[in-house]
């Protein structure tokens, strides 16, 4: 009992100590309808086929596989290549770059 009274006096007084706001909801038009933006649309600064000879110049490796995947922001390549010494590797590259 003691519990459920402590947690309804705590939500009587948050709601008397927070000011009720006038402004519309954010991200809202005028009429307060809630809209959703545009997200700009998003252009690779290189291609997949770049990326491939990034990797396969910086390694010296042999390329056994290249994909388009997304990343956290942007989309990136996973690209898993065969190195010099024998070992498999895989290398993300971010198509931002």
């Amino acid at each position: 009992m003691k519990r459920g009274s402590f947690l309804i006096g705590l939500a009587c007084l948050l709601m008397v100590t927070l000011p009720a706001s006038s402004q519309p909801f954010p991200g809202s038009d005028d009429f307060g309808s809630p809209f959703i933006p545009r997200q700009p649309e998003y252009r690779p600064r290189i291609g997949l086929d770049e990326a491939v000879r990034r990797v396969q110049r910086e390694t010296g490796g042999r390329i056994l596989s290249a994909e388009a995947v997304q990343g956290p922001g942007a989309p990136a390549y996973r690209i898993k290549v065969l190195l010099p010494s024998g070992r498999v590797r895989v290398i993300v590259v971010d198509s931002g770059q």
